[in-house]
């Protein structure tokens, strides 16, 4: 079970295989093209709930970076 995933976002394939190529062969590490869809120009929906602040705070980071590592468990 990988301990950290990176979501690369589906218009940097350069990130997707350079994350590929260095990350090869550890099974700690996953890489996972993003493979959501919003309509052009959508934003995630915005709330008080700090489960979905997460989830949009995850989001602009993907979308400025390109990339977002996630620690899991």
């Amino acid at each position: 079970m990988p301990r950290v995933i990176v979501v690369v976002a589906r218009d940097r394939q350069d990130l997707f295989d350079y994350f590929e190529r260095v990350f090869a062969g550890m099974a700690d590490i996953r890489v996972l093209l993003d493979r959501r869809i919003l309509p052009p120009g959508a934003c995630p929906e915005s709330s008080g709930a700090p489960g979905r602040r997460e989830r949009r705070d995850i989001y602009d980071e993907l979308q400025q970076r390109g990339f977002v590592m996630i620690r899991v468990g």
